[in-house]
């Protein structure tokens, strides 16, 4: 589904901090399965998932979505992509304080000229297959830790991405709300979403949903870079 190759990633080029977070990474991601990228801190874990979903553009080296090279597109080309394509789920997850649960999850939809009252709909469908419909209307910062997480993974669904982007999504969790992640995972998986996940937790490159594994050193897969 996702074929990077020979993808080099330079921040702050020809500057005296210049660092080099990706260096020719050539890597297949299929379409189907659970990808995690394994790696400590400042490995370019991060910088990988960015440019898998057309998040930021390689420096050097290009990108294929579906076969199509995606690496020269405008932005316009890009955010349509990136909406239609890829469904993203953070490490802070990154609601938005003083609004409502159901307004965060239309929130990645909202410009793509459908019918508010269509939007809401699917919004509080979703709220309802996470048992969260009664907290619909309440603002995201009443909401407990396993409800917020839940909250921003109906985010990430609401346009029906084929992928779910989650970097170090169990980062702030503890084990219970953990495994309550890797059990929505699996479940979205089962129904044929590819999910990619950045992650230096074994919770989660031990999981036994997990397809492939892929290890990351200072911006360099390390072992075989063969397919999944």
């Amino acid at each position: 589904m996702v074929e990077l190759k020979h993808i080099t990633k330079v921040f702050n080029r020809n500057r005296p901090d210049e660092f080099t977070a990706l260096l020719d990474v050539s890597l297949l991601v299929r379409a189907g399965k659970v990808t995690v990228f394994k790696g400590p801190s400042g490995s370019g874990k991060t910088t990988l998932l960015s440019i898998i979903g057309a998040m930021a553009k390689p420096t050097s080296g290009r990108v294929f979505l579906e076969g199509k090279e995606i690496t020269s597109l405008s932005e316009r080309f890009l955010t349509e992509i990136r909406r239609r394509t890829f469904g993203f789920i953070f490490q802070q997850f990154h609601l938005i304080r003083g609004i409502s649960a159901i307004e965060n999850v239309m929130l990645p939809a909202t410009t793509t000229g459908e019918k508010h009252a269509t939007l809401r709909d699917r919004a509080l469908r979703l709220l309802d297959l996470f048992g969260l419909s009664a907290k619909a209307r309440s603002r995201v910062e009443w909401l407990s830790g396993g409800e917020v997480q839940r909250v921003a993974i109906a985010r990430a669904l609401v346009n029906n991405p084929a992928v779910i982007i989650a970097d170090e999504p169990t980062a702030h969790l503890d084990t219970r709300l953990s495994m309550d992640f890797l059990g929505i995972m699996e479940r979205l998986n089962a129904e044929g979403k590819t999910i990619i996940i950045a992650s230096h937790d074994p919770l989660v490159y031990e999981s036994g949903m997990v397809s492939r594994v892929v290890e990351m050193r200072d911006g360099e897969i390390r072992g075989p870079r063969q397919s999944a």
